[in-house]
């Protein structure tokens, strides 16, 4: 059955959000990413910044980067989606 479109750009939408917020916690982490209090802390200004981010729900958003497996992975499927590895495009 196929999802319905907003459910689809949804999921897209909170896809990107993660990613984009792992990103930022990279760059301004040295690479390390944060947990908890901490992670909320460093994400709130990223959160208010972010065009798009208000629309989703940040305690998800923070729920996901608590998994986050390391650089080369990427959030896909949503809310309940997971981290997949990213494959170099040309090996």
């Amino acid at each position: 059955m196929l999802e319905p479109q907003g459910n689809t750009l949804r999921n897209e939408l909170f896809d990107l959000a993660v990613n984009r917020a792992a990103g930022y916690l990279e760059r301004t982490g040295g690479g390390k990413v944060a947990v908890g209090e901490d992670l909320r802390r460093r994400l709130e200004l990223w959160y208010l910044r972010t065009r798009f981010a208000y629309r989703l729900p940040l305690d998800a958003v923070i729920a996901a980067l608590g998994r986050y497996p390391g650089r080369g992975h990427s959030w896909r499927g949503g809310p309940q989606g997971d981290w997949h590895l990213n494959h170099a495009a040309n090996p």
